[in-house]
């Protein structure tokens, strides 16, 4: 609602304008801002805007002139597109045109600054991507120290109880080890906690014209210094004896779980306690990583949309949400009562809500119960089944979203997801608390039977402590 009074009123100040080459002009030199892939719809828009008035030139000249103040080469491009944005509103016929813009805008405004510090155009990444592989090769170099300290570590452990005679009724022994998850994907999943750690360097940076690439390296060598920001814990040992020409050789096999503490350590490091500020880092990482084609797999809108939005990581349900919310016709005010716990019993809270340790998910948005499979899963207000959907290995496999009605904030819904099974309510059924809708599981990203429970305004997660009774 609020947006469309703010086009209208954008609309009513453009339409009082006169001048109709100064606003085609002003549109055009604007587009040249941000390359030649948007200057072909920005002069398209032009035209259609011919009738704007001597504002809409003048709007975009001064988005141009505030983004290079805020920030030389970045800040002029992203100006322009403001700017630009604004020219093009005047007429309906160039609105369709504000679209491509206005994603532009979002992308480019959420990168990190010190990408662009020299003019460039940003139709070629190719100046920003060679500052960004020169910051991740960095962090990357240092994760690969950590990994390789590590298997140096157990190694050295093992040769020490070889040393102190623990195989000593054996012939021969032979050790070898693995990771869960496996090395290479670890590291493929280190690349985008490297993304992330220079977001949040960006994000803690005051001014990042004096940012430079060493002090991000001291940054980085201060946190590698001190704590380990990979580290492993046994998972089992198995041994097994053979023969060989009559000696008896004893293989050793280890697994040993990996984990990544880089993102936790340099949030500290970087000071960002403020949830609300290593969100944006967040983002900021998630943009850099669609920017350089580096998240091709990765579901686009999940994060997008901007921190004052709330949006959250969530492989685009939460975004979802957001849209069947909008498309309701009957929206009454909340009617979903007290909230209960999803579950008659389960084992232990496995996972709290918040940031966390898993470069795929840094934000966990809900609680997870640990249960045994089959559990009856109940819903936790009455409300309305607003979806029903199956992500099947990946995402939050199957889940299901409850609507209770609104509030001042928005429309609030539950989810409960990972289920093994649905119960027996679908897409626009009524529910009451304790009706059964579901049976715990592990499907979808998952590494144990449990249920992941969300409490949502508008599609923006809750921590669910807020509403549930103690757990």
């Amino acid at each position: 609602m609020s947006e469309q009074k703010t086009s209208d009123s954008l609309e009513q100040s453009l339409d009082n304008g006169i001048d109709k080459a100064a606003a085609a002009k002003g549109a055009v030199d604007a587009a040249q801002g941000i390359g030649n892939a948007a200057a072909g719809a920005g002069a398209s828009a032009a035209e259609s805007a011919a009738g704007a008035g001597a504002g809409a030139g003048a709007s975009a000249g001064a988005g141009a002139a505030a983004g290079t103040a805020a920030a030389p080469g970045a800040g002029t491009a992203i100006g322009a597109v403001a700017g630009l944005a604004v020219s093009i509103l005047a007429k309906p016929l160039a609105k369709g045109v504000i679209v491509i813009v206005f994603f532009l805008a979002l992308i480019f405004s959420s990168l990190p600054s010190m990408l662009f510090e020299e003019p460039v155009d940003v139709a070629d990444n190719t100046g920003p991507e060679t500052v960004y592989q020169q910051f991740k090769d960095y962090a990357m170099e240092a994760y690969d120290k950590e990994i390789e300290d590590r298997k140096k570590e157990i190694e050295d452990a093992f040769q020490w109880r070889v040393y102190l005679g623990e195989f000593d009724d054996y012939d021969g022994v032979e050790m070898t080890y693995e990771f869960i998850p496996p090395e290479d994907v670890f590291r493929a999943d280190l690349e985008e906690s490297a993304a992330l750690i220079i977001a949040m360097f960006e994000i803690s940076t005051d001014d990042w014209r004096v940012a430079s690439f060493s002090d991000f390296k001291s940054a980085v060598n201060s946190v590698n210094f001190w704590h380990n920001t990979v580290t492993v814990s046994k998972e089992s040992e198995e041994t097994e004896v053979t023969h060989e020409d009559g000696d008896s050789i004893l293989h050793v096999h280890m697994t040993y779980n990996i984990y990544d503490m880089g993102v936790e350590q340099f949030r500290s490091k970087f000071g960002l306690s403020d949830d609300r500020e290593y969100i944006k880092a967040v983002e900021m990482a998630y943009n850099l990583r669609v920017y350089f084609g580096e998240a091709g797999d990765m579901p686009m809108g999940g994060v997008t949309g901007g921190v004052a939005a709330g949006s959250y990581p969530g492989g685009g349900t939460h975004n979802l949400i957001r849209q069947l919310l909008a498309q309701l016709e009957d929206t009454p005010e909340f009617f979903g009562g007290a909230c209960i716990i999803p579950l008659q019993s389960y084992s232990y809270i496995s996972s709290e809500f918040g940031p966390r340790n898993y470069a795929k998910d840094p934000i966990h948005t809900g609680i997870d119960f640990a249960a045994d499979s089959g559990t009856p899963v109940y819903a936790a207000m009455d409300g309305i089944v607003l979806m029903v959907r199956n992500t099947g290995n990946l995402g939050f496999g199957r889940h299901i979203v409850v609507y209770h009605g609104n509030t001042e904030q928005g429309g609030v819904t539950s989810m409960y997801a990972h289920m093994s099974a649905y119960g027996s309510y679908g897409e626009g059924d009524t529910v009451s608390a304790g009706d059964t809708i579901g049976y715990v599981g592990r499907t979808g990203l998952s590494t144990g039977d449990h249920l992941h429970f969300e409490y949502q305004i508008e599609g923006t997660a809750y921590n669910p402590r807020l509403v549930l009774p103690p757990v």
